[in-house]
């Protein structure tokens, strides 16, 4: 488990935040004004009209990546809710955990 606290995680790689808003994003949890703002900059950087389409060139993440993010995202909070527990599912750590396991050895 990573013990490093999460602004470090950032700055050795800022690609991990990039890529852990695109997860939010597909599960319509990434704030409108910031999915906008990241269209700018990577459209800016990388080319081309869809940051999402852009993200998933650049990592060779299948075609099916969105839909994919969406049913694991389901099954986590299906899970969560037979357990009962007064855990809640946050999007951010299933986003962050997705994020590392989909791309182990990305700089952190």
């Amino acid at each position: 488990m990573d013990t490093e606290p999460i602004p470090d995680r950032y700055e050795q790689n800022p690609m991990l935040a990039i890529l852990e808003n695109y997860v939010l994003d597909t599960l319509g949890l990434l704030p409108a004004e910031k999915s906008r703002q990241l269209a700018l900059i990577l459209n800016r950087t990388f080319g081309g009209t869809d940051w999402k389409k852009t993200l998933r060139d650049q990592f060779n993440m299948p075609p099916d990546t969105d839909d994919t993010l969406r049913l694991m995202w389901k099954q986590k909070q299906e899970e969560a809710d037979a357990l009962q527990t007064d855990n809640e599912l946050a999007p951010e750590h299933f986003a962050r955990d997705v994020v590392d396991e989909m791309f182990k050895g990305l700089g952190h």
